[in-house]
């Protein structure tokens, strides 16, 4: 929400990869029954032994190169996909440790990038999911120092996991508030109702009117870089959540050995068995007020309620992890193209080439967006 004034905010922008979806997947992979239990873990684990870093990829010399500093976060659970152990050959502890890192630092890379493209500097943080935790408000100001190169820095609100029902008691009975009156929304948007659309026309083939535009490489990890000419270009920014992350958990929750098997299974399973949407929270209406129908989703993995992973389908978590991590990656290409005035956007890399489950979900969220 951009805040400008005493009682002036508007929602401007949000994720489906939240508290929700980190404690979801925290109950599926460690067995956790409550937050505070998961952040206890945490706080004993070692991320690293799950997360591949920069050096892991590209060795001293070539982060030297290119600036980059070798014990960066390049793939959240990316080290997974070399290796053969299986779930229960993973401590709890480093397991929740790589969770709580690569979502806390999902939400303060996007909260950077809407944060500079309303041209703000002070970023305030709340939630049922801080709620005081420090290691969550750690990791937040760790990775919002990061992506903005310290000229950005968190604050944390008091009491924070009570903002809404706070705002609610304020609010009550009071006649101006325009949130009691919900409005039909124009335009029923949603993740499943977008489909993918072909926007490039003929002109755009010829190589004098294609540049500039964002170069979004997904492998392990996603890299986004800005080209302007012929042999011109430069990296922008990147992600750890990308490909290695996406197999890297199916591989602990489903089992499967290969990216074309978690997409054969992603085929024959219903996201919305552990995804949470914005129906399931404000009801078949969904929230119009804001433009947000039903059928959007509202957090990843946000219906897990058991810790018991055969209680759940690897079909089902197959297509929920393809719905959170696509969508994510094309929420934040938005995001980074709109900030650099980028108007096309190419995807390339393993996790993208002729998978078509894949470059249609990117499509969708590209659109929505």
């Amino acid at each position: 929400m951009q805040v400008t004034g005493n009682g002036k905010f508007e929602r401007v922008t949000g994720t489906h990869i939240g508290g929700g979806t980190m404690f979801g997947l925290a109950k599926l992979l460690t067995g956790c029954k409550s937050y505070d239990e998961f952040l206890q873990l945490s706080q004993k684990g070692d991320n690293f032994v799950l997360d591949l870093v920069v050096k892991d990829i590209c060795g001293e010399l070539a982060c030297q190169k290119q600036g980059l500093s070798t014990s960066t976060l390049a793939s959240s659970f990316g080290k997974v996909i070399t290796s053969m152990k299986k779930l229960a050959d993973y401590k709890p502890e480093d397991l929740a440790s790589a969770l709580l890192s690569a979502f806390t630092y999902n939400i303060a890379q996007i909260s950077f990038l809407v944060a500079s493209l309303l041209g703000l500097r002070r970023v305030f943080f709340g939630g049922s999911y801080i709620r005081g935790h420090k290691s969550t408000m750690d990791n937040i100001s760790y990775a919002l120092n990061f992506w903005s190169e310290s000229q950005m820095q968190a604050s944390f609100l008091q009491h924070e996991g009570y903002l809404g029902a706070l705002g609610a008691l304020m609010s009550y009975g009071d006649p101006r508030d325009e949130n009691l009156n919900l409005e039909e929304s124009q335009e029923e948007n949603s993740h499943e109702a977008a489909g993918p659309t072909d926007v490039t026309s003929a002109d755009e083939h010829n190589d004098s009117n294609i540049f500039p535009y964002l170069l979004v490489n997904i492998g392990s990890g996603v890299s986004m870089i800005e080209v302007i000419g012929k042999g011109k270009f430069e990296r922008i920014i990147g992600s750890h959540l990308g490909g290695g992350t996406i197999l890297g958990l199916a591989r602990l929750l489903t089992g499967c050995s290969s990216y074309e098997e978690f997409l054969d299974l992603s085929r024959r399973g219903d996201n919305l068995a552990v995804d949470l949407t914005v129906g399931d929270i404000y009801g078949e209406r969904g929230y119009p007020k804001i433009g947000l129908p039903a059928s959007t989703t509202a957090a990843s993995f946000g219906k897990v309620n058991s810790g018991k992973l055969s209680e759940y389908k690897a079909e089902d978590l197959a297509a929920a992890l393809l719905n959170s991590f696509t969508y994510n990656i094309g929420q934040i290409a938005y995001f980074v193209a709109n900030l650099s005035g980028l108007k096309r956007i190419f995807f390339r890399g393993a996790y993208v080439c002729g998978h078509e489950k894949t470059m249609d979900k990117i499509s969708r969220s590209l659109k929505y967006w």
